[in-house]
C-alpha cells in the first residue's frame, strides 16, 4: 500500500452507481480503497505471491473518459504491484486479456492501456469456448463479470491464469447491482460482494477523501471496528440506549454495533454460499473466531427477549450470534432454546437415507427432508440435468422475527439458511444449529433431478395421494413441529398445530382434499382472474378471445408460490412468495387469498383514490364466489 500511495492524498468519489467488497479471507487481504464510511470500494489481495485487486466501478474506463483522474496515478502504481515491475519495466511487453465484459467497456479499457503502455499486447477473449487457453499465457487479466460464460468455464479460465502466475484486476460494469457471474468471478480472488439484489453503494453513498495513507488505515478499520465490538460485548460499554430501538434505534446503534454485524453475515454467508469448510484449514483464523463466539453465545440465549427490558448484554450476545449462524461445517452445536420455531431435543428422531427424483420447478420446492439441528446431512446429486441446483433450511422471512417489538424477539432472527449450490456429482455436508424442512432451488422447469440425502429426519411431508398414510401417521406422531403440503403450484409450510387446525376445518375433508382446494382456489381462479396461462391455469375462452382480438400477449405462469403459517412479517398476515401469516392456511378464506393477490393486483386497476386492497380482495370475491357455486 506504501508503494501505491507514497505521501500522496486519496481521493476517490465512485458515486451511488457503485459497489464494495468483503473478503472471505483476512489474510493477505488489504483495503486499497476505504470509504470514509468504512466501506471497502477497491480492494488488493496477495494469495501465496499471486495478487489480485478489484474495483466497485467500471475504472479504466472511467480514466479513458477523464473521469476519477486524482487516482490515476495510483492506479499506474497499482499496475506496477499487480505485475511486480516498476516504473521502467513496467513500460516492457505484457500480455494482457480482457474478459466477461461489453464491447464498449473492452474498447475504452484497451485504448488507456495502449496510451499508457505502448509495449503491452492487449486481447479480447470473448469467446467462451476458449477463455481457458485464451487467458493461459496472461501476465495481467482484468475481468468484469458479464454472462457471455458459465461458471464452469469461468472459474476453470480464472484459476488456471493464476496457477499461472497471472495477476487478476477486476472491474465492476453493474453500477449499484451485480449479476449471478459476479461472486464467481471474485472467488479465486478471495473477495465477495452482496448477493443479487442487494443496493450497493447507492444509499450509503461512500466515497474516500484521505489527506495519506496513513490517514485512511486510522479511520473506519474493519478489524478496529470489531475489536471495539467484542470488547464492548464484553464489557458493556456501548454508549446507545439499545431500548430506544423499541420505537427508533439511535445513530449510534448503527455505527458501534449493527453495521458491524451486517458485516460479519455478509462475511460468513459468503463463506456458507461458496462451501468453505473454515475449521478444516488454518488460514481462517479471524472467522473461526467469529464463528465460534457466536457458537458460545447461542448457548445461553433463553426466549423471549424484550429489547426494553432484557439485559442489553444478552440481547445483543444473541443478536451477534443470529449474524454469525454458520452451516458448512460438520460440528455445529443445537441451540437450545429455539423459542417458538421448534423444540430443540429431537432424540426421539432416528435419521434415516433417502434417494429421491424431483422435476425441477422454479424458483424452490421442499425437498420433503428435515434438517435435524446439530447434527450433519449430506446431500449427493446424481442427475446430469443442465440447471443449476441449490440447497437451504426452512423458508422463514427473517422480517417475520420482530426483535425490536415488546417481547417479540421470540427466536432466531435468521432461521432460512444461505442457498447453495450443488453440482452433478457432488456431494455437501450441512450441519445448522437450528435444523428445519430443506428446500430446492432450481433455476429451470421440467428437468429430472436426482438426490441422495444422508442423516435426515422425515417431518410431515404430503406431495401425493402416495403420502396419504404417512402424511396422517407422522401428523398424528406430532415428532416435529413443521408440516408441509406440496401441490403441483403451491406450497404450505406450516407450524404443526396450525397444519392441524387446517386439516381440521369444515371445507376440508382430509389432505388430499386440501391439495385440491388449494390448487383450484388459490393457484388456479386467481391467475384466470389475473390473466395468466399456465399449468393449472383453466383456459376460459372469453379472456383468450379478448386478447386475441386486441392483440395482446397473455403471460404464461410457471412456478411454485409458497405459504408459511407461521407468523406474519407485518401485520397479521404479509404477502410475497412465500406469504406469510399468523392464521392457519385456509385454501378458501379471505386473508389467504387476500395476501396471495398481492402479488396479482395492478394499479392501473384501481380507481383513483381507492386504496390498494381494493385491488387484491377482488381475487378473493371471485375464488370464493367459485367456490360457492
Amino acid at each position: 500500500m506504501q508503494t501505491i500511495y507514497a505521501t500522496d492524498a486519496i481521493e476517490y468519489n465512485p458515486g451511488r452507481s457503485s459497489q464494495f467488497f468483503t473478503f472471505k479471507q483476512h489474510k493477505g487481504a488489504y483495503p486499497l480503497i476505504r470509504g470514509n464510511k468504512g466501506l471497502n470500494l477497491a480492494v488488493a489481495v496477495e494469495i501465496n505471491g499471486q495478487r489480485n485487486a478489484a474495483f466497485g466501478t467500471n475504472l479504466i474506463r472511467d480514466l479513458q473518459g477523464s473521469h476519477q483522474l486524482a487516482y490515476q496515478n495510483h492506479f499506474k502504481r497499482l499496475l506496477n504491484w499487480l505485475l511486480k515491475r516498476d516504473d521502467i519495466s513496467i513500460q516492457n511487453v505484457a500480455q494482457v486479456r480482457l474478459a466477461l465484459m461489453n464491447n464498449y467497456t473492452a474498447s475504452r479499457t484497451t485504448s488507456w492501456l495502449k496510451t499508457h503502455y505502448v509495449n503491452w499486447q492487449v486481447t479480447f477473449c470473448n469467446d467462451a469456448t476458449i477463455l481457458k487457453s485464451c487467458l493461459a499465457d496472461a501476465d495481467l487479466v482484468i475481468t468484469g463479470s458479464d454472462e457471455n460464460a458459465s461458471a464452469d468455464q469461468v472459474m476453470a479460465g480464472l484459476k488456471n491464469a493464476q496457477s499461472k502466475g497471472a495477476a487478476l484486476l477486476y472491474v465492476h460494469q453493474h453500477r449499484w447491482g451485480n449479476k449471478a457471474l459476479t461472486n464467481t468471478v471474485l472467488a479465486p480472488m478471495n473477495l465477495s460482494m452482496e448477493p443479487l439484489g442487494g443496493a450497493g453503494n447507492y444509499f450509503s453513498q461512500d466515497s474516500a477523501s484521505w489527506d495519506n495513507l496513513q490517514q485512511m488505515l486510522a479511520g473506519r478499520n474493519g478489524l478496529e471496528d470489531l475489536r471495539q465490538l467484542f470488547s464492548k460485548l464484553q464489557d458493556n460499554s456501548f454508549t446507545f440506549d439499545l431500548a430506544a430501538c423499541a420505537t427508533d434505534c439511535d445513530a449510534s446503534f448503527a455505527e458501534e454495533y449493527l453495521n458491524v454485524v451486517k458485516k460479519l453475515r455478509s462475511l460468513i454467508q459468503n463463506l456458507d454460499q461458496n462451501k468453505i469448510d473454515i475449521f478444516a484449514s488454518d488460514t481462517y483464523q479471524l472467522e473461526q473466531l467469529i464463528v465460534l463466539l457466536g457458537d458460545f453465545y447461542r448457548q445461553s440465549i433463553i426466549y423471549p427477549m424484550d429489547v426494553t427490558t432484557t439485559d442489553n448484554v444478552a440481547f445483543l450476545q444473541a443478536y451477534f450470534s443470529d449474524h454469525t449462524v454458520y452451516n458448512s461445517r460438520t460440528k455445529n452445536q443445537t441451540q437450545a432454546d429455539l423459542g417458538n420455531f421448534s423444540r430443540s431435543d429431537f432424540t426421539h428422531v432416528t435419521p434415516v437415507n433417502k434417494r429421491l427424483s424431483y422435476t425441477s420447478k422454479e424458483i424452490f420446492r421442499s425437498a420433503g427432508v428435515y434438517a435435524l439441528p446439530g447434527q450433519t446431512f449430506s446431500v449427493t446429486r446424481n442427475d446430469s440435468s443442465e440447471l443449476t441446483v441449490e440447497i437451504f433450511i426452512n423458508t422463514l422471512r427473517s422480517s417475520s422475527t420482530k426483535e425490536f417489538e415488546a417481547n417479540k424477539y421470540n427466536r432466531p432472527k435468521f432461521l432460512q439458511s444461505v442457498a447453495i449450490p450443488i453440482a452433478p456429482g457432488e456431494t455437501i455436508s450441512l450441519t445448522s444449529p437450528y435444523g428445519g424442512p430443506v428446500q430446492l432451488m432450481f433455476s429451470a422447469n421440467d428437468l429430472q433431478v436426482e438426490l441422495d440425502f444422508t442423516h435426515v429426519g422425515l417431518h410431515p411431508y404430503w406431495s401425493s395421494a402416495a403420502d396419504n398414510a404417512g402424511f396422517s401417521a407422522a401428523m398424528l406422531a406430532g415428532n416435529y413441529d413443521w408440516a408441509e403440503v406440496v401441490t403441483p403450484n403451491f406450497e404450505i409450510h406450516s407450524q404443526l398445530e396450525k397444519m392441524r387446525t387446517t386439516l381440521a376445518r369444515d371445507n376440508v375433508s382430509n389432505v388430499e382434499d386440501l391439495a385440491a382446494i388449494t390448487e383450484q382456489y388459490i393457484h388456479n381462479y386467481p391467475h384466470v382472474l389475473a390473466g395468466y396461462q399456465g399449468p393449472g391455469i383453466n383456459v376460459v375462452a372469453e379472456i383468450h378471445d379478448f386478447s386475441r382480438d386486441k392483440d395482446w400477449a397473455i403471460d404464461n405462469l410457471d412456478i411454485v408460490k409458497h405459504m408459511n403459517a407461521d407468523q406474519a412479517s407485518c401485520g397479521w398476515g404479509c404477502s410475497g412468495n412465500p406469504y406469510d401469516a399468523s392464521w392457519s392456511f385456509n385454501p378458501v378464506g379471505h386473508g389467504d387469498i387476500h395476501e396471495f393477490g398481492h402479488g396479482l393486483e395492478k394499479r392501473e386497476l384501481r380507481f383513483s383514490g381507492w386504496e390498494t386492497h381494493s385491488t387484491t380482495n377482488t381475487y378473493v370475491y371471485y375464488s370464493q364466489t367459485q367456490y360457492a357455486k
